[in-house]
């Protein structure tokens, strides 16, 4: 019954939204003011991203009152967020980075030019404006770019009572208090006090008796994605950031690590498929003119490109003789070409994976290869049975049919069995290297395997015909 409520409700939102999307392409205004008071944020914030036009996105954002707009405003698209800011005074963006949690604010400034950003800094108070200097020196794929500076700071030694107190006094500015930071008189972080903890403490009592001693934090100047393996790991819904010295500098929520894993994964995938040239650069298939998504996949097809002509060249230059002989081998080239190329972006797909989700220890990669090649042999002697049977039947008229079914079969073997070794080593000595494993995959695993395949295939060939 709720599945089915669910389920009513998500098709109604659907069709509020698709009916919105066209009466602001229609200009029907009052139709789209109205309809946008019965939003939620979040779906105010889709409906933006499904406008194509930039001047209807920024009439429709014009619609809303300052801090839903704010708040609409962390939750768009980057490309959203960049067409709805173009248009706006630098008095505006002021108004929109007052409004919006401090890690937000930092990613508006972020996306502007330095010169802009600067402009805009100059039209909010000097302490908020230091705040997000401060903010914007940390790189933005570290605990430091992702933080909030907004938290509840508690000295130690202060009572119960005193610390609930704060904690209304601060709720205002700190949205979503999970937890109280206690600190030292140095600003050092000595303990992490959970909302609950607090509220159940008797009154009378100090901090210090009730807080958690063993603190679960974040360096500054920790990755994201090591952040993010922090929060799967111990199941929190947020954790403070010091920097080196131990000083409490914000607060990471679990908001922001679901923001993270999601640019992490998609990080991942394009750089499997070869279609990002770096973290930051990849193609949006709504806006990206021709020339960009060309100039972005082109290096990749250009190193396949460049890898299968050399299996040509080996083709043509070492192994002519065997083909004139038997020419019936060049039939099954493409087969084991492509179950090669498939068993060695598997296995180096599940590396990456194993790696972005930290259940690899390097400590066992010796163990890690063994059986994946294992793998592939098993795989390759199926694969193998299967296809020189085919073979032969295909081909029982042959006289050398025979030569032709081995060949097939021993080729698929080894193409398989090199294919899974080569798809596990390369991440793996990559992440070893500091290198992003995910180009290992993709295009360079698979035009890797594709000479590996056809030169190990035709080798048996020639060395049975001799």
């Amino acid at each position: 019954m709720n599945a089915q409520a669910a389920l009513t409700s998500a098709e109604e939102r659907e069709t509020i939204l698709e009916t919105l999307v066209i009466q602001a392409e229609l200009g029907q205004d009052e139709l789209v003011r109205a309809g946008l008071a019965t939003l939620h944020p979040a779906d105010v914030a889709e409906l933006l991203n499904v406008v194509e036009e930039p001047e209807i996105k920024q009439k429709v954002f014009s619609f809303l009152d300052p801090d839903l707009a704010s708040e609409v405003l962390s939750l768009v698209s980057s490309l959203s967020r960049a067409e709805l800011t173009q248009e706006l005074s630098n008095a505006a963006l002021g108004d929109l980075v007052e409004r919006l949690d401090s890690d937000d604010a930092a990613d508006l400034l972020g996306s502007l030019s330095e010169e802009q950003a600067r402009a805009v800094l100059d039209q909010v108070p000097e302490q908020l404006s230091a705040e997000m200097e401060q903010l914007l020196r940390y790189p933005a794929d570290t605990a430091g770019g992702i933080m909030q500076t907004e938290h509840v700071p508690v000295p130690e030694g202060t009572r119960v009572e005193q610390a609930i107190e704060m904690v209304r006094s601060h709720s205002e500015k700190v949205p979503d208090i999970h937890n109280v930071f206690v600190t030292d008189h140095e600003q050092r972080l000595v303990g992490v006090l959970p909302l609950r903890k607090l509220i159940l403490a008797r009154p009378g009592e100090s901090v210090d008796k009730v807080m958690d001693r063993q603190v679960i934090s974040a360096r500054v100047d920790l990755a994201q994605e090591q952040v993010a393996q922090i929060f799967k790991l111990y199941d929190v819904v947020s954790i403070p950031v010091v920097d080196a010295d131990g000083k409490l500098l914000g607060r990471i929520t679990v908001d922001d690590v679901v923001d993270v894993l999601e640019e992490e994964a998609t990080e991942d995938i394009y750089t499997i498929a070869g279609v990002q040239r770096s973290g930051t650069e990849r193609i949006n298939l709504v806006s990206d003119p021709v020339l960009k998504r060309v100039r972005l996949r082109f290096s990749w097809i250009l190193i396949t490109l460049t890898f299968e002509l050399f299996v040509a060249l080996v083709i043509s230059k070492l192994f002519v003789a065997t083909i004139e002989k038997l020419a019936i081998l060049t039939a099954f080239i493409p087969v084991i070409i492509a179950i090669a190329g498939n068993v060695g972006l598997q296995s180096s797909t599940l590396v990456v994976r194993s790696i972005a989700l930290g259940t690899i220890s390097m400590s066992r990669t010796a163990r890690i290869i063994f059986s994946e090649t294992r793998t592939g042999f098993s795989l390759g002697l199926i694969c193998g049975s299967i296809t020189s049977t085919v073979g032969f039947l295909m081909n029982m008229k042959n006289p050398e049919v025979f030569q032709l079914a081995f060949s097939v079969f021993v080729g698929m073997v080894s193409a398989l069995t090199a294919a899974a070794t080569i798809g596990t080593v390369e991440p793996l000595v990559l992440h070893k290297l500091k290198q992003d494993p995910a180009v290992s995959s993709g295009p360079l695993i698979t035009a890797v395997n594709d000479l590996m395949g056809t030169t190990m295939y035709l080798l048996v060939a020639t060395y049975l015909q001799r």
